[in-house]
């Protein structure tokens, strides 16, 4: 790998990052893991499963998202990623078509959702790139592969 495609790499890497952590900050903080295992029910989730899916959800994106950014133990935190987003564009978005557009679910509230597969499939395809890359320039991984051994066996 260049030097040039380690840093487009850390690039995507990072980025990712930032859009699981502020997702994991989002089902935590503001929708609430209650509120995020309702929304797994209504897509079809067993109520009594929906819990530990939300959980899933919030802490992978959170602690994996985090990982994404600093570089370490990159391919299993993008990997940790890989069934929320496979859920997300196969059985959340593929039925509202590629292109993003916004959904109203309530109008008196003006509630709207954002519909459509493009951003979860490109969000999917990085993720899977990363996994399959490595971490890439200016991560914990590619320091500690390229720091030197303190003790060597002759």
């Amino acid at each position: 790998m260049t030097r040039r495609q380690g840093y487009g790499i850390a690039l995507v890497r990072i980025v990712l990052g930032v859009i699981f952590v502020m997702h994991g900050y989002l089902g935590l903080a503001i929708i609430g893991p209650a509120g995020v295992a309702q929304y797994a029910i209504r897509t079809g989730v067993p109520a009594d499963v929906a819990p530990v899916v939300a959980w899933y959800m919030i802490v992978a994106h959170l602690a994996g998202g985090a990982l994404l950014i600093i570089g370490l133990w990159t391919v299993l935190a993008a990997l940790v990623q890989v069934p929320i987003m496979a859920a997300a564009v196969f059985l959340i978005h593929l039925p509202q078509g590629f292109f993003m557009r916004g959904i109203v679910t309530d109008a008196a509230a003006g509630r709207a959702i954002a519909g459509g597969y493009e951003f979860t499939l490109l969000v999917l395809a990085a993720t899977l790139a990363v996994a399959l890359t490595g971490p890439g320039a200016l991560s914990v991984d590619d320091t500690r592969r390229h720091r030197p051994r303190k003790f060597q066996m002759p």
